[in-house]
């Protein structure tokens, strides 16, 4: 809004002294730039929700054919409603030169600003898409992860567990067959998006496999509204969460300690938290850590939201760590990346 205040402010500034040189008192002048600049406000506002909401046809003609169309429409309307209120405040003589000259000027003004708002909206849809790519390389970064670390002390703690119990053997390699299986899966979907019940699922494998090495000092409470389950979530976006509670949360302590996940759904928006009670940190340090991966969770979730998904940590010395996640409550598209 602001923007938008400021570009009034401009246009009134530069055609003010247009109508003055007309021979308009200064009042004259001032009411004729309103006249002339809240319609194009109005309308332009309009023409930039179509820009930015609507995609033009992939063909190179049918695109010019499509901004060609929408930019009559655009200019026409501007001369139409500037004219309407020209009739209102002049007399009739004076809207018969109107239309002679100045309305002609004003459709071939309302042409160019229309070519502006188009060119600004591209500009605009050009750096969202390399805010995708960018978050899409680092979502592929962290897949990529999938923490040798991780996959080390589980493949350790299972040689060790074959000697012990075979049965439970055979159903940690079967949960860390189900895990690998569901990173594949979501490296070959990409972007698409993913059911909270199969994030929760792959989380719990995960944690089931740390708990391998860790025992009893890991503990685990889940707290999830049945509603929230079938919502849609990136794939992998509880997994950065989930490790950082074990890796620098709970495992350094010789108790261990419990994470707690939840998850609701209000007001269309989904709201998810992974907490511990481990050793914490100073609030702000978490930004200058690069093993965590929190920064880049945000910036995923800034780029593939725009703007409406939200990553907030709360956390002090001794006082546990919690991540909470915000974004748009929604359900996945099925078969999307089938």
């Amino acid at each position: 809004m602001a923007v938008v205040g400021c570009g009034v402010v401009v246009l009134l500034a530069v055609v003010m002294p247009v109508f003055r040189l007309q021979g308009l008192s200064w009042r004259l002048a001032l009411m004729a730039g309103v006249f002339f600049v809240a319609p194009c406000v109005l309308l332009g506002l309009a023409a930039w929700r179509v820009l930015t909401h609507h995609a033009s046809p992939p063909s190179l003609g049918r695109a010019l054919a499509w901004h060609a169309v929408t930019a009559v429409v655009f200019s026409l309307s501007w001369t139409v409603v500037f004219s309407g209120l020209v009739y209102l405040v002049v007399r009739p003589g004076g809207m018969a030169a109107f239309l002679r000259g100045p309305a002609l000027w004003q459709f071939v003004w309302g042409l160019v600003i229309y070519g502006g708002l188009a060119q600004a909206a591209r500009a605009q849809q050009r750096l969202k898409e390399q805010e995708r790519a960018a978050a899409g390389a680092e979502l592929q970064a962290l897949r990529a992860q999938l923490n040798p670390h991780f996959l080390f002390n589980t493949l350790h703690s299972l040689a060790q567990l074959a000697r012990e119990d075979p049965l439970a053997t055979q159903e940690a390699l079967e949960r860390l067959g189900a895990l690998m299986r569901y990173v594949l899966e979501a490296g070959r979907r990409g972007t698409d998006d993913v059911a909270l019940e199969d994030e929760l699922g792959f989380v719990r494998h995960y944690l089931a496999l740390e708990r391998l090495r860790l025992g009893d000092r890991l503990r685990i409470v889940e707290d999830v509204d049945t509603d929230a389950l079938e919502l849609a979530v990136p794939p992998l976006l509880l997994q950065p969460l989930v490790e950082n509670a074990v890796r620098h949360g709970l495992a350094p302590r010789r108790d261990g300690g419990t994470i707690r996940m939840t998850a609701r759904a209000r007001g269309g928006i989904l709201a998810i938290e992974v907490a511990d009670d481990g050793a914490g940190a100073e609030p702000g340090a978490w930004h200058r850590s690069r093993e965590l991966g929190l920064p880049s969770v945000r910036r995923q979730l800034e780029a593939r939201f725009a703007g409406q998904g939200e990553l907030d940590i709360h956390t002090r010395p001794h006082g546990g760590f919690a991540a909470r996640v915000r974004i748009p409550a929604r359900l996945p598209l099925r078969g999307a990346g089938s």
